[in-house]
């Protein structure tokens, strides 16, 4: 199996190897699946087996110029576009066409210090930089990590090379959140997904590699079980913010007197610290967990905080809890209509304390 130093994803690198030994590469692959689970590491060792001169069974030999190069972000032929730091305090420069700077000012994402999205200048930068013919190797590979940070100019921009590939162009597309990609950008792309792996497996393949025991059970519940996010995550914060979560939910579903809380536990999911989507999908492997506890079903990811999440169950009931549940769902996929990210967190918090799922915004 190629990449093994990657944890698990047996099913795309087992995809990925075929496509290398046959030779036939897509023009457009779509690596999707969630935040953590290790695509972006696979998106980056399949970019380098592609640009490799001595390829070992399909995969980078990791030896050659081609692949020092492609490790080290200079290879002439590799071009990878992510978002861009935000502008310095004081800087007037600003790009009406793709709205950017209106909408970063609008709804911060919380990430650091970079963009919200990836602006259609550098996307048409890649566009130009597809015409061109490979400086070294056979193919040009250009990576967009995350795709799903494009928004509707972006997308649109990048339909032009999707639907006209040169010959020696190769796109690869990294998104967590596919659904915010254009229908025409994902119908053009050879789509592979990938995803978590069980909390029990992923914890044998760390001890595998030499963590301890407690540690690795740990890191795999929470991190639901993908990979990246399990190597790198900060434990103790990671544990504290679960279980603040946690008791939040616990909270609003058990006392009617938490509600008077909602304003600011709202604001703490969308302070410039925090990302509301990272909320949400925490929120939804909670509820997750307590529609299994609330139905008897012991296999739960955070097993360590077990008797919370089975307050919450019992609180909530499976039914409820699958419906919150969904709820959930619809809003990840809703906020990328630029919705008032306070309003988002608010009408969630306020379900979950026993009102009305709001059905549209």
């Amino acid at each position: 199996m190629i990449f093994p130093e990657l944890i698990g994803q047996d099913g795309p690198r087992g995809v990925l190897e075929r496509i290398l030994v046959s030779g036939r590469i897509p023009h457009a692959i779509l690596f999707h699946g969630p935040e953590g689970i290790g695509k972006g590491a696979i998106a980056a060792a399949f970019s380098a087996s592609l640009l490799c001169e001595r390829p070992n069974g399909g995969a980078a030999c990791g030896a050659c110029p081609a692949c020092r190069k492609a490790g080290h972000g200079n290879h002439p032929d590799l071009m990878v576009v992510t978002r861009l730091p935000k502008a310095k305090k004081g800087d007037t420069t600003t790009n009406d066409e793709d709205e950017d700077s209106a909408e970063d000012a609008a709804s911060a994402s919380g990430k650091g210090d970079l963009k919200r999205q990836i602006t259609i200048d550098q996307i048409r930068d890649l566009n130009e930089h597809a015409t061109y013919a490979p400086r070294e190797g056979a193919r040009r590979v250009f990576v967009v990590d995350p795709a799903d940070a494009m928004n509707a100019a972006s997308q649109n921009a990048l339909l032009k090379t999707l639907e006209e590939p040169p010959g020696s162009a190769v796109l690869l597309l990294v998104a967590s959140r596919p659904h915010l990609l254009l229908p025409t950008i994902r119908s053009r792309c050879f789509q592979i997904g990938f995803g978590a792996m069980h909390p029990a497996s992923l914890a044998a393949a760390l001890e595998k590699r030499g963590m301890p025991r407690d540690e690795a059970r740990s890191r795999a519940a929470l991190s639901e079980g993908r990979p990246g996010r399990a190597l790198t995550l900060d434990l103790a914060a990671r544990r504290a913010h679960r279980d603040e979560a946690l008791a939040r939910l616990v909270a609003l579903a058990t006392d009617p007197g938490a509600a008077a809380h909602l304003p600011a536990w709202a604001k703490a999911m969308t302070s410039e610290e925090t990302d509301l989507d990272d909320e949400l999908d925490l929120a939804a492997v909670l509820l997750r967990d307590a529609a299994r506890a609330a139905a008897g079903d012991a296999a739960i990811v955070n097993a360590d905080a077990a008797p919370g999440i089975a307050k919450l169950g019992e609180a909530l009931g499976a039914r409820r809890a699958a419906e919150l549940l969904e709820y959930v769902d619809r809003l990840r996929h809703d906020l990328r209509l630029n919705l008032n990210r306070a309003l988002v967190a608010e009408s969630f918090l306020a379900s979950v304390a026993g009102a009305e799922v709001v059905r549209t915004f």
